[in-house]
């Protein structure tokens, strides 16, 4: 504490500080500091006595009537830029004066008074004013002192880091797509953040790449306003939503946590059916229908559907940008390109075959991120038999007593197999059985040749019998001849007309 005493004369009192004015603000030259190392520490000093630093000035009259009251004042400036605290002002009071009143008011300590006028501001002034009245004649003096407080103060800045962790993903994303995350980290704070953990514990049923349950990083430190930012991709193993949150933890930023963003994860669910006649005549065109839908709830990418052409198979048309690619087996093939949820496609073709048996096509479905499907039809192709019976004399006409030899002819002129084909020969009057060949064994009985039947006959196959008589007598003889089969139902008839004469 200084202490400044002035008399009823008007003093100026003051102790010097160091350089004037205030204290000195130490200049230390040290190595630059790491962003999260301590602290660096600043001196302020301060030195003692100083110069002018508070003027007391008491303004009172040089004379005084006895008893009757009048005013003095003391005025108390402090001369520096900087505040002066606990200022003190003490006046001594005399036997023969008493003092009515004043302004700030007085505290009489041990016969002295006292003003407690607290702080003053730099180059600011207060004023004491008091009144008083002279009991006895004679002269009045008075010593006024001043005492105050100049701290030696030290600014200590209290600043803090303050985190921010947003964490970003799809909304939605396909199964076997890799989901991108991002998460930034951002320093809204005044003061670096050191030792920064983060970490994300991921959903059930989500991976990393290296098979982890969990995204984890750090960082040494994060200055004010600095944000960083860190990617990765996880994997999810099945179809559902996924959410989960990040958290960051600092050295002295405390835990905070992100957001909570969310990822729906879809598939596309191909099914496939194709249609087609169950049973076709051969030659006859063949519509075959495909329908392709999506009965997942994500998009099926690039939709494709093939089907397959057997060897033998003629192309004949395709709706809906069907390419027909001729190979072994041939193909056709649809770009029905992305497929909504809950959407489905029709696509026809048109095949032809010559030749009877079953006729099996295959079309497959195919799109990223789908399953394939597949589906076959089948038709079964049969053809039509259509045989032809003829028969001819090998001599016309021929002398009695000579062997006539009747060729019997069987041609299937259709597109399937005709079976237990039936060959009966006739004989009239003046004809004599001798002999009978084939590819069945022939038998005769009651004027009838009877062949065996022909077990099958394939299209465009040909079967020939031969029967042998001897004329007998001289006329226009006729040689009939039936024929039966398993497709025919009824019998077919020929009769050769060979005249025997003597």
């Amino acid at each position: 504490m200084k202490v400044a005493k002035i008399t009823l004369i008007t003093i100026m009192v003051g102790l010097i500080l160091a350089g004037c004015c205030g204290p000195k603000q130490a200049k230390i030259e040290e190595a630059p500091l790491l962003p999260c190392s301590a602290p660096r520490m600043v001196s302020s000093e301060q030195q003692f006595p100083g110069g002018q630093v508070i003027n007391l000035t008491k303004l009172a009259p040089s004379q005084v009537v006895l008893n009757e009251p009048f005013k003095y004042s003391l005025k108390v400036e402090n001369l520096t830029d900087r505040e002066l605290l606990n200022v003190v002002v003490t006046d001594a009071k005399p036997a023969h004066m008493k003092i009515n009143r004043s302004d700030p008011e007085f505290e009489e300590v041990e016969g002295e008074l006292r003003w407690e006028l607290g702080s003053l501001a730099a180059n600011d002034y207060k004023i004491i004013a008091i009144n008083a009245v002279a009991l006895e004649t004679g002269a009045i003096v008075t010593c006024a002192e001043v005492t105050y407080d100049t701290p030696t103060c030290a600014q200590i800045d209290i600043v803090r880091s303050k985190l921010k962790l947003v964490k970003e993903v799809p909304s939605e994303s396909l199964k076997c797509n890799r989901i991108p995350i991002s998460y930034t980290i951002t320093n809204e704070g005044d003061a670096y953040a050191c030792d920064i953990s983060i970490e994300d514990e991921l959903p059930g049923g989500m991976l990393t790449s290296e098979g982890d349950d969990r995204v984890s990083f750090s960082i040494d430190n994060l200055g004010p306003g600095e944000s960083r930012e860190f990617k990765t991709v996880v994997d999810a193993m099945e179809v559902g939503a996924y959410a989960s949150s990040a958290v960051a933890i600092a050295r002295s930023g405390g835990k905070i946590t992100s957001n909570i963003p969310e990822t729906i994860v879809t598939q596309p669910v191909l099914m496939i059916s194709e249609t087609c006649p169950a049973s076709q005549r051969i030659g006859r065109s063949l519509t075959y229908e495909i329908m392709v839908s999506n009965k997942g709830d994500g998009i099926a990418e690039g939709a494709v559907v093939v089907a397959s052409i057997p060897d033998h198979t003629q192309f004949k048309s395709s709706s809906g940008g069907g390419v027909y690619t001729h190979s072994s087996p041939g193909q056709v093939t649809w770009e029905i390109g992305d497929m909504q949820p809950n959407s489905s496609k029709i696509v026809t073709m048109k095949l032809t075959l010559d030749e009877p048996g079953t006729l099996v096509t295959t079309a497959t479905a195919k799109a990223f991120c789908a399953e394939p499907v597949s589906d076959s039809c089948r038709t079964e192709l049969s053809g039509i038999p259509a045989i032809l019976l003829e028969v001819v004399d090998v001599s016309d006409p021929i002398e009695v007593g000579e062997v006539e030899t009747y060729v019997i002819t069987v041609t299937n002129q259709g597109t399937a197999v005709d079976n237990d084909i039936v060959i009966i020969g006739f004989l009239e009057d003046n004809m004599e059985y001798i002999s009978a060949s084939g590819p069945t064994e022939a038998s005769f009985s009651d004027g009838k040749v009877s062949f065996a039947p022909l077990e099958m006959l394939e299209p465009k196959g040909r079967a020939t019998w031969r029967v042998n008589i001897k004329a007998t007598g001289e006329g226009d003889i006729r040689f009939k001849t039936t024929m039966n089969s398993a497709q025919l139902g009824r019998d077919v008839v020929e009769t050769e007309a060979t005249r025997f004469y003597k």
